[in-house]
């Protein structure tokens, strides 16, 4: 595929140059070292740790297992990713879609890997918006990557579609992820993406990487506003988010595996990303010819 290219940056990590990816930016980082295994565990590998089975908006069956640090994944659509966090070592399965593939690896497998560097993942779009990041918060269907897309045709670079990674301190800031948006075919033909490069991933949504020259580094971007998308109104309404409200649908939010260290560090986090960045509830028509409209009232911000 054209827009895909050897090495490059994700989530702060420098992918070593062995594998061709379609969604990394520039710059430096910290190693990564991502290389295909074609071998298949033939029983289950370890201790069942989290399973999902989700239908809509895109199908996802998958099964995280840990044994002695390590950890092995099975996704449906694309088979067995071996994660190693404390070396940041990720294996590849050597079948299946190519594009798929590499989208899986930018989600739970490196998750786990900057986990472990003491980052935090929080399920968010973010984008760039000239003073700052705006995490845009929701679970899925309340149309974040829709408006993620909407700041990059208004010439917002987009810094993650899905899955961000915080590092929360005294300045709260948010490191690039890959540079790809999915989404209905529909969507983005009424979006108008040109520079955008369609690939194909074997499902219906419209998956694209951002021009490179739009992409930039891993450099991390402070944080000045998260925003939490409520549903549908007619009009565009922006309203504080209380604390306690806040710390309650970032944990919510949270990726944390089960037992009580997880769920004490995952709730740390938000409790001090909260207290660190003014949060807000969006109420918003979740309709295409109000996007500019949305889009501009949250640039104010």
């Amino acid at each position: 595929m054209k827009s895909s290219r050897i090495g490059g940056t994700c989530f702060g990590f420098l992918v070593e140059p062995s594998l061709r990816f379609n969604y990394l930016r520039c710059g430096i980082g910290e190693p990564l070292h991502v290389e295909i295994n074609s071998a298949s565990p033939t029983i289950e590998p370890g201790t069942l740790v989290r399973e999902w089975t989700i239908q809509a908006p895109e199908p996802f069956r998958a099964k995280l297992y840990a044994h002695d640090g390590a950890y092995r994944l099975w996704a449906a659509d694309s088979g067995w990713f071996g994660i190693d966090p404390a070396r940041a070592r990720v294996s590849l399965p050597a079948n299946g879609n190519a594009v798929k593939r590499e989208e899986r690896l930018w989600g739970i497998p490196v998750l786990l890997c900057f986990v472990a560097r003491g980052d935090v993942p929080i399920h968010a779009a973010a984008v760039d918006a000239g003073r700052g990041a705006i995490l845009l918060a929701a679970p899925g269907r309340f149309g974040k990557t829709t408006l993620a897309a909407g700041f990059v045709r208004a010439g917002n670079r987009l810094l993650s579609e899905d899955l961000s990674c915080l590092r929360v301190g005294a300045e709260t800031t948010v490191v690039p992820g890959p540079a790809m948006l999915r989404i209905r075919p529909d969507v983005a033909e009424a979006l108008d993406l040109p520079r955008a490069q369609a690939l194909a991933a074997g499902d219906e949504r419209l998956h694209l990487a951002l021009d490179p020259s739009e992409r930039g580094d891993c450099t991390p971007v402070p944080i000045r506003a998260l925003v939490f998308l409520r549903g549908g109104t007619n009009g565009v309404e922006l309203r504080r988010a209380h604390p306690r409200d806040a710390i309650r649908d970032l944990f919510f939010l949270s990726f944390r595996l089960p037992g009580v260290p997880e769920t004490a560090r995952a709730f740390g986090a938000v409790a001090e990303l909260a207290a660190t960045v003014p949060a807000w509830d969006l109420s918003y028509p979740l309709r295409l010819d109000e996007l500019d409209r949305v889009v501009e009232a949250l640039a104010r911000l």
